[in-house]
């Protein structure tokens, strides 16, 4: 009996995450260090979040035991579709702890519409510790200069069009500025 409200319980809690969640954006007055902290490819492959060279890239840390998390990985395969074009690059990074295999993850990406979507696997927690991460999900917003701009935490639609306009204008406003800082840089030099 015990067992079974145990897992009512954690339904309801999973269920009602979902609906309340709110998304908060943090975007930084100036863009900051990204410390070099390592996560894997299926492979074994060490990869830093400076090795991306896109215009900007957004790093999903997300859970498997995370209600919002989960729901949003639909909505940001469609995302990620939508802006490839636009030099917005989506990587998923989850805790290695929490896949046995990597068939028993493609299953469950599958199984919620994720499928496709680049994952990457957090080994011990290094990488959400090492950037003082406590809230899943968190998206770490990356200009092509591999520093951080922002942090988007919480469940968003993001196939939304809004979503996707805002978050095209946010890479535009980044390119802007690294283009007038180089060309500041230009006129220092000079």
């Amino acid at each position: 009996m015990n067992k079974i409200l145990s897992t009512i319980l954690f339904f309801a809690f999973f269920v009602l995450s979902a609906s309340v969640a709110e998304a908060k954006i943090n975007i930084f007055p100036k863009p900051r260090y990204i410390p070099a902290l390592s996560f894997y490819g299926e492979s074994g492959k060490a990869y830093r979040l400076t090795d991306f060279k896109e215009d900007m890239l957004m790093a999903v840390v997300w859970s498997r035991r995370c209600g919002p998390c989960v729901a949003d990985l639909k909505h940001l395969k469609k995302f990620a579709k939508k802006v490839e074009k636009q030099g917005i690059k989506v990587i998923l990074i989850s805790p290695e702890s929490e896949w046995k295999t990597t068939d028993e993850r493609r299953m469950f990406m599958q199984r919620v519409g994720g499928l496709g979507l680049v994952n990457y696997l957090d080994r011990k927690a290094n990488f959400r510790d090492g950037m003082g991460l406590r809230v899943t999900p968190t998206v770490i917003l990356v200009n092509r200069n591999g520093e951080e701009v922002g942090q988007i935490t919480g469940s968003v639609d993001w196939d939304d069009e809004d979503v996707i306009e805002y978050m095209i204008n946010l890479k535009n406003e980044s390119l802007k500025k690294l283009d007038e800082q180089e060309s500041a840089d230009e006129q220092e030099q000079k």
